[in-house]
């Protein structure tokens, strides 16, 4: 479980949310000091998850990112939507962006470092 979480909070995995956080979300209601300690946390907990779920069902590499990119995607627009206020447009183009940050961090970064490691 401990190569889980250092590979799902690895800097690779993190730095696209850092950057994207700390440069273009001006109205953020929460610090950047708490981000950085929470997302890696995230992202660990979560593959740590999908390794547990992938021995259980006896799911390929390629299915269980594929399935964690999706249910983690979930849970953050859930949380989301509790916390902030946005217009439709501004909801568009978070869910647009999200969607492509987290299917390139679950099945390209994660898959790879995982694979290779």
């Amino acid at each position: 479980y401990l190569r889980e979480l250092i590979i799902g909070s690895s800097y690779p995995v993190i730095i696209l949310f850092y950057y994207r956080v700390y440069n273009y979300q001006p109205k953020k209601q929460y610090s950047y000091y708490h981000y950085t300690l929470v997302a890696p946390l995230w992202f660990g907990i979560w593959n740590i998850l999908s390794y547990i779920f992938a021995k259980k069902y006896n799911l390929s590499k390629r299915m269980r990112y594929m399935i964690v990119s999706i249910v983690s995607l979930l849970s953050v627009f859930i949380i989301a939507q509790y916390n902030y206020t946005k217009t439709k447009e501004e909801w568009e183009f978070y869910y647009f962006q999200q969607f492509i940050k987290y299917m390139l961090v679950w099945n390209i970064i994660i898959y790879n470092i995982d694979k290779y490691i």
